[in-house]
């Protein structure tokens, strides 16, 4: 399935992870082509079309897409009965994490730029995905999806694509902002070319925050959505752009 990417990390077999590619849908520009996000001012029919593809291509009609809103919350799919995955109670509430422990119950978030990072416990009995760009870093947002595990200790990582640091540049105020939450992260901000402006490293600050709260074991971390234009949608490179989906569920 040339429009969707696998994840390969030592999950147990039971767990699926995908995130999906830019290419082989049915959106035109600038939208081009598959993308999944029916708040971009892309075409109705078409992101239609696109996630419709999307189910047949996993197999999988169980996709519970959410009402994105840069927060914290977490969607337990567990509380949301099925008739209520796609349209109606998860794109109300706003949430920008999800977490099931049934199967085939498919945790989604869209992105491009910010960062999707998928969760599963070694047992294989829960999974969540994450989106958090930098202000679902500052605020917590892996920290509230962690605390739907029993114990983080058990728990494995993957960081999927996002904006690299050899393309976020961010100001003073921002990079400031993360070193009065954590001093430590001054190693994941190196000085750009430009006066008072920074490249940000959310990959090696997401793994400290994750190292920190108790998971040891992440993976990914080593594309770039803004420099690899075929691949991926970057809304910093492109402004009017279309999102990639990023999924986990248990088989």
């Amino acid at each position: 399935m040339y429009n969707i990417q696998w994840i390969k990390w030592p999950a147990p077999p039971q767990v699926k992870a995908c995130y999906t590619l830019r290419s082989g849908g049915t959106s035109q520009p600038p939208y081009r082509s598959f993308n999944l996000g029916d708040h971009v001012g892309d075409n109705h029919f078409d992101v239609a079309a696109n996630r419709r593809q999307l189910s047949k291509n996993l197999q999988q009609d169980d996709i519970t897409w959410l009402n994105q809103v840069h927060g914290t919350q977490v969607l337990s799919l567990d509380s949301v009965s099925p008739e209520n995955n796609s349209h109606t109670a998860a794109e109300d509430e706003g949430a920008d994490a999800s977490t099931t422990r049934q199967s085939n119950r498919l945790c989604c978030v869209m992105t491009a730029d910010c960062l999707p990072v998928f969760f599963c416990n070694t047992d294989g009995t829960q999974v969540a995905v994450a989106h958090a760009g930098w202000r679902g870093l500052l605020g917590g947002m892996l920290q509230e999806t962690l605390a739907t595990f029993e114990r983080p200790s058990s728990v494995i990582a993957y960081l999927g694509p996002a904006i690299s640091d050899q393309a976020f540049e961010v100001g003073d105020d921002l990079r400031m902002a993360f070193l009065c939450h954590n001093a430590s992260f001054t190693h994941y901000f190196e000085a750009s070319q430009k006066p008072n402006k920074w490249m940000a490293d959310l990959y090696g600050i997401a793994t400290a925050i994750l190292n920190q709260a108790g998971v040891s074991d992440v993976y990914g971390g080593g594309r770039c959505t803004f420099t690899e234009k075929d691949a991926f949608f970057s809304y910093r490179r492109d402004g009017i752009t279309g999102r990639m989906a990023n999924l986990i569920w248990l088989e």
